[in-house]
């Protein structure tokens, strides 16, 4: 079965958390005291999120009909749809994006896992194969 893409990219954010430092530090000497200490707070409130974007989130999310596929940066983990328990989207001011949770069962030890889709149609699809897996999933748009 051909697995369907579920998890955005990120480029976006990726190019904006590349390039935001580097304009501001050639920027910062021209800026006035006050605008220039509440661009460098600002810039610590979105360390923490991009340090989570870049290295922390997972690079690849995939399902087919039975199995959802997570890839990071060095391995894939599969897990069977059957084993996941909630669908539910997640609040976040960081981004515009809706971030989306899922809850498993791994080895009787309950996990989620967080992303941004690549389209909301996707995340609909998605919900569709887990309920032909799990009907019992609890799922929310």
């Amino acid at each position: 079965m051909f697995k369907t893409q579920l998890s955005a990219s990120l480029i976006p954010e990726k190019i904006i958390i590349a390039v935001v430092p580097v304009l501001t530090f050639f920027s910062f000497s021209a800026m006035p005291l006050i605008i220039g200490i509440l661009v460098l707070l600002l810039m610590l409130m979105l360390v923490p999120y991009s340090i989570y974007t870049i290295y922390m989130a997972h690079l690849n999310i995939a399902f087919d009909g039975s199995l959802a596929y997570i890839t990071d940066r060095k391995t894939e983990r599969l897990i069977a749809l059957k084993n996941i328990t909630h669908i539910k989207p997640v609040s976040n001011f960081a981004v515009l994006r809706k971030r989306w949770q899922v809850t498993y069962i791994e080895n009787g030890v309950e996990e989620d896992l967080y992303f941004y889709p690549a389209d909301n149609s996707v995340v609909q699809l998605f919900i569709k194969a887990v309920r032909a897996q799990n009907p019992l999933v609890s799922a929310s748009n």
